[in-house]
C-alpha cells in the first residue's frame, strides 16, 4: 500500500464515520473506505498534500456512484427500510465529536440519528455529500468543489437545496434527556404487563413507529403513526417471549446518538446474538419516535 497504512489507522474511523452518512449502511459504509485505500496503491503518499482531504474525496465519489444504485435498490426493499442502528458503544463517531462547540456537537449528533438518516434519503446523491461536507464535516465549498470537479458556485446551489428540502419536513431532532432511559423503561415495563392504555399516556399525539425486518424476520408492514396503533403493538409484543423468556435480554444503550434497546437472544451455543436494536427520539416527557432494526442481515454486520 506504499505506506498507507498509517493513513489508514489515522482516518479510517472518520471516513467510516462520513461514508455511514452517506449510505445508512455501516457494512456498505466499511466497503467505500476500503475501496477508498485500495485506490490508494495506485498513489504514492507522498505525493499527496492533504492525506484527509485526499481520501474524502476518493470516498465522496465512491458514496456517490454508491447511491445512484443504493436509492433505486430501496424503492423495491421488502417492508420499510431503516438505516443501521449501530450502538454508540461501537465508537465510531468519536473522531467527530472533538470541537468545543456545543452546536457544532448538535449538528454532528443529530446528522447520525435515524430521523436525519431518514430525511436523508429525500436528497439526491449530490445533494447529500455537498450538505454533509459543508455542514456537518466544515469543508469549504472551494475544497467541496474540488473534491466533486464542480464549480464553488454550483456548490452553493446544491447546499441551499439540500437545506431548503431538509427545513421543509419540518422534522425536529429530539436530543437525550434525563429521564430518557427512565421513560424508556417504563414503556417496556408496561407493554410487559399489556396495558395499551396505560402505553398511549407515554407517547407523544404525533408519535410514530418503523420497523424494519428486511423480509426476513416478522415486522410491521407499515409505519404506525397512531399512539393507540403503537400501543396496542407493543402490549401485544409484551405477551411474547421476546418480552417473557430467558432467552432474550434487553440493556439500555445510546444507538445512532439517541437513548435506545439493545435486545439480544440466547443461541444454543451459550453466545448472544443482536435480535432487535431500537432508538427513541423524546419530545418533553413522551415518547415521540420508536425506530426498530430488526433485519438479520444489518444487525449481523455489527459482529
Amino acid at each position: 500500500m506504499k505506506n498507507w497504512e498509517q493513513y489508514f489507522i489515522q482516518h479510517r474511523p472518520y471516513l467510516v464515520a462520513f461514508a455511514f452518512r452517506m449510505t445508512g449502511s455501516l457494512s456498505e459504509a466499511e466497503d467505500i473506505v476500503q475501496d477508498a485505500f485500495i485506490e490508494c496503491a495506485k498513489v504514492d503518499p507522498l505525493e499527496i498534500t492533504n492525506h484527509k482531504a485526499w481520501l474524502t474525496k476518493v470516498c465522496s465519489n465512491r458514496a456517490l456512484d454508491h447511491l445512484k444504485s443504493a436509492y433505486k435498490r430501496r424503492e423495491t426493499y421488502p417492508g420499510t427500510w431503516l438505516p443501521d442502528a449501530v450502538p454508540d458503544s461501537y465508537q465510531l463517531w468519536n473522531s467527530l465529536n472533538e470541537s468545543e462547540s456545543p452546536d457544532k456537537k448538535l449538528l454532528v449528533n443529530e446528522s447520525m440519528t435515524t430521523t436525519f438518516l431518514l430525511l436523508a434519503e429525500k436528497l439526491s446523491p449530490e445533494e447529500r455529500v455537498v450538505y454533509l461536507l459543508c455542514e456537518v464535516f466544515e469543508y469549504t465549498f472551494k475544497e467541496i468543489a474540488n473534491f466533486l470537479n464542480k464549480t464553488e458556485e454550483a456548490c452553493r446551489k446544491i447546499a441551499q437545496r439540500a437545506r431548503k428540502a431538509l427545513d421543509a419536513d419540518g422534522k425536529k431532532f429530539n436530543q437525550i434527556t434525563p429521564h430518557a432511559e427512565k421513560l424508556i423503561a417504563n414503556f417496556f415495563e408496561t407493554a410487559k404487563n399489556g396495558s395499551g392504555t396505560s402505553l398511549v399516556e407515554l407517547l407523544a399525539p404525533d408519535s410514530e413507529f418503523w420497523s424494519d425486518g428486511g423480509g426476513k424476520v416478522s415486522a410491521t408492514n407499515r409505519i404506525l403513526y397512531d399512539p393507540m396503533a403503537i400501543a396496542k403493538f407493543f402490549a401485544n409484543l409484551g405477551k411474547t417471549p421476546i418480552f417473557t423468556s430467558a432467552e432474550f435480554k434487553a440493556e439500555f444503550k445510546l444507538v445512532n446518538g439517541l437513548p435506545g434497546f439493545v435486545i439480544s437472544k440466547l443461541l444454543p451455543d451459550g453466545s448472544w446474538v443482536f435480535d432487535t436494536i431500537m432508538s427513541f427520539e423524546i419530545a418533553g416527557d413522551k415518547i415521540a419516535r420508536i425506530y426498530a432494526q430488526r433485519n438479520p442481515d444489518k444487525l449481523r454486520s455489527l459482529y
